[in-house]
């Protein structure tokens, strides 16, 4: 009796060339005949193959899926990012958008983006330090004013909060380099009878004031205003204001680097496996 003698194991790469060979058309019977197998193992090696493709395929999609969903949430949170800077806001930012913060600074850990992140919220601190300042000193100066003596006499007391109203108006809008109010066409009298008249500056009312107190009020507005932007702390504002408007246009270069290639380089901690 003739020793049966047994056939090695199918390998992988084996399996692998099989299914090869059958998608550009060789049939089973034909593969089993050349490589001297059974044609039943051919089968059943071939159906393998192919559930080893259809998994590896199902894990390639899974994947780029994820790694699509993953690039598209950063690039969400650069245009969050774009959109505070756009309009010169302070960052605040959400538990999540602190994660995909931490997550797009590994990812580019070497971006100057951090930095200008760094020094634009120092700005704001220095904003938000100085703006009080210069609004508090203000309306003390405003009030002591003894210019205004006949008009608060007289009982108009609107006048006073108006022109605070306005001049802090004034700041906010010079310093961030905009034209702001304008006495030759904003500082408006409406007479309501022959002595008397409502008065307003732009949005600013100080309703009903004399006649003979409007000149007296658009003096007051006109040397307080000249003086106004020579003071230290206005001055300070204004150079801030000049720093993030250059630093917008610089973090605006950078988010629109990672908005564009909607392909973030480098890895992170959530990045899929």
């Amino acid at each position: 009796m003739t020793k049966r003698i047994k056939k090695p194991p199918i390998t992988p790469e084996q399996r692998r060339d099989w299914l090869k060979r059958y998608d550009q058309g060789e049939k089973p019977p034909r593969i089993a005949d050349s490589d001297d197998v059974d044609v039943r193992t051919v089968r059943l090696h071939l159906n393998k193959a192919l559930e080893e493709r259809e998994i590896k395929e199902a894990r390639t999609m899974v994947l780029r899926n994820a790694l699509e969903l993953h690039y598209a949430d950063l690039c969400s949170f650069a245009e969050k990012l774009d959109s505070d800077i756009k309009q010169l806001r302070t960052i605040s930012l959400s538990p999540t958008e602190k994660r995909m913060e931490a997550s797009l600074r590994q990812h580019l850990s070497r971006s100057p983006i951090w930095r200008y992140l760094t020094r634009w919220d120092t700005l704001h601190q220095k904003i938000s330090k100085i703006k009080p300042e210069v609004d508090g000193k203000l309306e003390k100066e405003v009030k002591s004013d003894t210019r205004l003596d006949p008009i608060v006499s007289d009982g108009e007391i609107a006048v006073i909060p108006g022109i605070i109203g306005a001049l802090v108006f004034q700041v906010d809008q010079w310093s961030q380099g905009y034209s702001g109010l304008k006495l030759n066409c904003d500082f408006i009298y409406e007479p309501t009878d022959e002595r008397s008249g409502n008065l307003r500056y732009g949005f600013s009312q100080m309703d009903k004031v004399k006649q003979e107190h409007v000149a007296i009020i658009r003096e007051f507005l006109e040397d307080f205003e000249s003086r106004l932007k020579n003071w230290e702390g206005f001055m300070d504002l204004e150079k801030f204001f000049v720093e993030l408007k250059s630093l917008r246009q610089k973090l605006g270069d950078e988010l629109a680097i990672i908005k564009l290639r909607r392909i973030v380089s480098g890895r992170c901690k959530y990045c899929p496996l």
